[in-house]
């Protein structure tokens, strides 16, 4: 039997630290390592589901290529000169930007970017840009602040009032809750700010149910009752903070009578969380992705850092907003090309599929890493087409996905447990490799690997000079100066050093001004001819999503009446470990009534965009407006993006998932 260490692969923020056994006789187990210095012992079942996939017989083993509709097993030479042909074919006949390369986030390991360095390497290709899942937040920081910083975890327990708005770590982030319990133990007031009753609100004090998109209206009545009362924290204002003025213009807008109606929140309960944020300091805000998912998403992360800097939340011990981290930018050699080596042609997330269909020179190939777009991507049916219209499709992965499915040639991958990689995330201080435990299955291969073999077989050899371990120490090389090495790693996570117990401690803020900008040029720059203020400012898209909770006016509105979330499911990883078809909405009891549905009734659920019968729970937890239909399952291939269309965020193209609304109606077909 062999025991070693090794790490979670998942985009996830805990990234598990495990103990990984493997023998004949009991298979491959995974249990948590108690060492680890951040998941100290324990891992949740997405972890155990990544473990139970390496001897799966869902596993792809062999390489597969379709002829007549039908996959057989071709050799290893075959794919190769295959995809050497289609690649070569393709820059010969329209050009590198006939190639379309989608990945994402489905392996976190730091050589799976290999797959774009052999994309830059052939001069550049179409690829994404912007993001699905947090772009908008993560701008809104970088513009507020000048950086994304968040932290130590562990500094939670100096917090007076935790927000957990938006965000169930009880089901998203498992590890931050010993935290957040050891903080209430500590005399820390929790509050959940979200639509729905969410699992972490078994854990906190108070529940604050808020009409959906309408987080930063909230966060503008909030401080239009600290600016009212005088309760900012005049110091950390005068030393930190730039465009008070021009913000404050803006908050007067907002007044409770105001707020009260567009978010559902009582002018009491609002005066009285506006009072608790000033004066029961320090203040920690845990906000979630679900935020940011709409078309003012990246102005609701900003109105919620804004809040925090004119209380003076900020810099200081059980402080912050922490949504993520960039301490490892810079830190480490990068696998990409210099960007002078290549010019990529990039749509964003949110229309890929509207601008693929009109790309010119047009896609003739299309290569699909760490990622499942026929699923994950909105608008499903227009991918569906565009998809089938382009005449080679490549897919890598450990399974047949959707997207591998619909492909031409699928290529079997290993897991975590079959190679080396690093894992270094955008949540955690801790540096880990996963580590091969087990033979790969079949002839599963690295992708590191792949991608080397392919530059070699097309004369790209001196872009691709490292094998995965000879990568792996040119790119720790610059943190060897802090005692973190390959062989090191081997043996044991670690922390890095730089990793602050404090974000923003030193106040060294990185924006042009130097200070927290309220009021930012550079966001005026991004917001372009939309707007004439630097200032915050709702997309229209979004106060219309805030202001159909109170009323339904439009006769859009009349025909789909209620919001559609699509969070994440408790088990999985977005489209992940799914091993049942068929979906499950979640409503509340007036709603059930309104439509004389009962839990275990099937109903369909209509947009504007596409319709899909699911399974009915009823429950007190979900707003009474709101239909809930977690992603991931599917049905023929479809899951719940085939109900939404693409739809941009304010700022970082981000891809907003929840401006979806939707209809209901009872199913009696048997």
């Amino acid at each position: 039997m062999s025991v070693q260490r090794s790490a979670c692969s998942l985009n996830c923020p805990d990234s598990c630290g495990f103990v990984v056994e493997y023998s004949e006789e009991k298979g491959l187990q995974v249990r948590g390592d108690k060492e680890h210095p951040v998941t100290k012992g324990f891992i949740c079942s997405k972890g155990q589901a990544l473990a139970e996939r390496v001897l799966s017989a869902e596993r792809l083993r062999f390489p597969l290529l379709k002829e007549n509709g039908r996959f057989r097993r071709i050799s290893w030479d075959e794919a190769y000169a295959l995809l050497a042909q289609k690649l070569t074919e393709t820059i010969q006949e329209v050009g590198a930007w006939g190639i379309f390369h989608h990945y994402d986030y489905g392996h976190n390991g730091v050589l799976r970017g290999l797959d774009r360095r052999f994309f830059q390497a052939l001069g550049g290709v179409t690829e994404p840009r912007g993001s699905m899942c947090w772009g908008a937040g993560y701008r809104a920081q970088e513009i507020d602040f000048g950086g994304v910083y968040a932290s130590d975890w562990s500094d939670l327990v100096n917090s007076k009032l935790i927000l957990l708005w938006g965000r169930d770590p009880a089901v998203t982030h498992l590890h931050m809750v010993p935290h957040l319990l050891e903080a209430k133990k500590a005399g820390a007031t929790i509050i959940v700010v979200n639509p729905i009753r969410v699992k972490s609100a078994d854990m906190a004090q108070e529940f604050l149910q808020v009409n959906p998109g309408s987080d930063g209206v909230l966060a503008m009545g909030l401080a239009h009752v600290i600016f009212r009362e005088g309760w900012l924290d005049w110091e950390f204002v005068r030393e930190s903070v730039q465009g008070l003025e021009e913000y404050a213009l803006k908050v007067k807008e907002y007044t409770p009578e105001k707020v009260e109606q567009i978010t559902g929140v009582p002018i009491a309960k609002l005066e009285e969380l506006a009072r608790r944020i000033s004066r029961l300091r320090p203040v920690s805000v845990l906000p979630g992705y679900g935020l940011q998912r709409y078309s003012g998403g990246g102005n609701t992360i900003r109105a919620i850092d804004a809040l925090m800097a004119i209380t003076g939340n900020i810099g200081k011990p059980g402080s912050g907003v922490h949504y993520a981290h960039q301490y490892h930018s810079g830190k480490l050699n990068s696998v990409l090309l210099e960007e002078s080596r290549y010019t990529a042609r990039t749509f964003p997330h949110p229309y890929l599929a509207e601008e693929l269909e009109q790309a010119a020179p047009p896609i003739r190939m299309a290569v699909v890493t760490r990622s499942n777009p026929l699923i994950q991507q909105p608008n499903s049916h227009l991918w569906r087409e565009v998809w089938r219209k382009i005449p080679f499709k490549v897919t890598l992965d450990t399974v047949l996905t959707e997207t591998a499915r619909n492909s031409d040639l699928v290529l079997p991958i290993t897991t975590a447990f079959e190679e080396d990689d690093l894992i270094k995330t955008s949540w955690s201080p801790v540096f880990q490799l996963t580590q091969k435990c087990v033979e790969p299955q079949g002839e599963a291969k690295p992708e590191p690997i792949i991608f080397t073999e392919l530059a070699r077989l097309l004369g790209m050899e001196k872009d691709f000079p490292y094998t995965p371990e000879e990568w792996l120490k040119y790119v720790l090389e610059p943190v060897k100066q802090y005692g973190i090495t390959f062989e090191k790693l081997r043996q044991a996570p670690m922390r890095a050093p730089y990793f602050p117990m404090v974000a923003w401690s030193d106040r060294e803020f990185k924006t042009s001004s130097g200070k927290i900008e309220l009021a930012s040029e550079l966001a005026l720059v991004e917001y372009g001819d939309r707007v004439a203020s630097p200032v915050l400012v709702f997309a229209d898209s979004a106060a219309s999503v805030a202001s159909a909770s109170s009323t339904a006016s439009t006769a859009e509105e009349n025909e789909f009446p209620w919001h559609l979330l699509t969070p994440h499911p408790h088990h999985s990883m977005h489209s992940q470990f799914h091993e049942t078809e068929g979906f499950n909405l979640f409503i509340h009891p007036q709603l059930a009534e309104k439509y004389y549905l009962s839990t275990g009734d099937r109903a369909l659920v209509e947009t504007e965009h596409g319709q899909l019968l699911a399974w009915v729970a009823v429950s007190e937890d979900i707003h009474p407006q709101t239909v809930v239909l977690p992603e991931g399952n599917t049905v023929d291939g479809y899951g719940v993006n085939q109900l939404l269309v693409g739809k941009g965020s304010d700022l970082g193209e981000s891809t907003s998932y929840y401006e979806a609304r939707c209809q209901l109606r009872k199913w009696l077909v048997d």
